[in-house]
């Protein structure tokens, strides 16, 4: 003949299985809403992550011009067409960005017939900080 395991097998009561979910569902909560907001930070995270590629990939198309058709650009502003500059055969997946290109002339007169200052500004949309990129174009 088998012992029983416990010696009080009546099992629980009402109270105790409604405090064990109560306090189930309060952890499922929590955890959660833990795991939701991880999700906007790292979509953020990501939309940033993929304006800095499109912006680096944007700043090094300005560095492989020529001198002289960037210099004409100088002391401009202008929204440069992502899918054209970096040669995508889609616009979907750039579709929420928008790229802009400024070019000036350097701080130190004497290096401006030389360098030129390329910012490449790219806005996400979803980030309210766009990312911002710099560099030279040399002649």
């Amino acid at each position: 003949m088998k012992k029983p395991l416990f010696k009080n097998s009546r099992g629980f009561t009402l109270v105790e299985v409604l405090a064990s979910i109560t306090i189930l569902a309060i952890v499922m909560l929590t955890v959660g809403s833990i795991l939701a907001n991880n999700a906007g930070v790292t979509k953020k995270a990501d939309d940033s992550l993929s304006a800095l590629q499109i912006a680096t990939g944007i700043l090094r198309a300005y560095q492989k011009k020529n001198f002289n058709e960037v210099q004409q650009m100088a002391n401009t502003t202008q929204q440069a067409d992502i899918q054209s500059v970096l040669g995508l055969d889609s616009a979907a997946e750039i579709s929420g960005y928008k790229a802009y290109v400024s070019v000036s002339l350097p701080a130190d007169s004497s290096l401006s017939d030389r360098l030129l200052l390329v910012k490449v500004k790219v806005d996400t949309g979803n980030n309210p900080k766009p990312v911002e990129v710099k560099g030279y174009v040399k002649k």
